[in-house]
């Protein structure tokens, strides 16, 4: 099976998906884009930001660019959502540069549980979005983004309210994720995680693989990828020091893990997104 942490779209991408079965994703995973995901129907498992959320209609997640996060039916057979991906570019072409960073700024990544008053008005935003993107034309272009935009000032009034519900997770799941944040950079091991948490490996490899969808080493190493993609494409560092700030110690290294997710070396992954912009 192919892992991958990263999980690429075009600069705007929108899907509204009924699946029939149990679906969990193969590992967490990342864009380097805002995501909107609504849950209309059915149950799934969200585990985000050291939290597993049980998500049910009216759920609204909204991740930020490089937010880790990791889904699963567990129990439940079926589920509606509705997922909109795009990049902070897109809205360049109804707002201003500085209108744009402002509104990004108050959108909250997390996620919150909506009325059903307030699912539909969101479900409303969704559907004309959608259906001005199956559209041609520039007008067609400009409304998709208008109902993204009122999407987006819709979902800020209710940043840090309605919160939705949460499942349990072992306070060693949540202890380790937080020694990985704080530890991504030195040179770590499943045992040293263990020993912070003080638990056996094999019990605790489970426990932690359960909880988020992946081992922990594999974890540790989206995380540090997370870190790296960032960099990468936001910052003029060289290689080296990338290396050394995420965890990966050498070039080498990253070289190797990088093109392993992403199929091309990191300078080449520079080049490519550099010439995007």
């Amino acid at each position: 099976m192919k892992r991958t942490a990263f999980s690429p779209h075009d600069n705007f991408y929108i899907q509204r998906l009924r699946a029939e079965r149990k679906h969990d994703m193969p590992v967490q995973h990342y864009h380097d884009q805002y995501e909107l995901y609504l849950q209309l129907d059915g149950t799934r498992y969200l585990f985000y930001d050291d939290i597993c959320y049980t998500l049910v209609r009216g759920d609204l997640a909204v991740f930020k660019p490089f937010d880790i996060h990791y889904a699963e039916s567990r129990e439940s057979e079926k589920y509606e959502r509705y997922v909109i991906n795009f990049r902070e570019e897109l809205l360049l072409s109804v707002l201003s540069k500085a209108e744009t960073a402002l509104l990004l700024e108050k959108l909250g990544s997390g996620v919150i549980h909506l009325t059903e008053e307030e699912t539909k008005a969101a479900l409303a935003y969704f559907e004309a979005t959608e259906r001005y993107s199956k559209e041609s034309g520039f007008l067609s272009d400009k409304l998709m983004v208008c109902e993204l935009v009122q999407l987006l000032g819709f979902l800020i009034r209710f940043s840090g309210a309605h919160t939705a519900e949460r499942s349990m997770t072992a306070p060693q799941v949540i202890g380790a994720i937080r020694f990985i944040g704080r530890h991504y950079r030195e040179d770590i091991a499943l045992d040293d995680i263990c020993t912070e948490v003080r638990t056996s490996k094999y019990h605790f490899s489970r426990m932690f693989r359960e909880a988020t969808g992946a081992t922990v080493m594999e974890y540790l190493n989206n995380i540090r990828l997370t870190k790296a993609h960032s960099l990468i494409v936001d910052t003029k560092y060289s290689l080296d020091e990338i290396s050394k700030e995420t965890g990966f110690g050498t070039a080498v290294n990253l070289n190797r893990a990088f093109k392993k997710v992403y199929g091309i070396p990191p300078r080449e992954f520079r080049k490519l997104n550099a010439s995007k912009k």
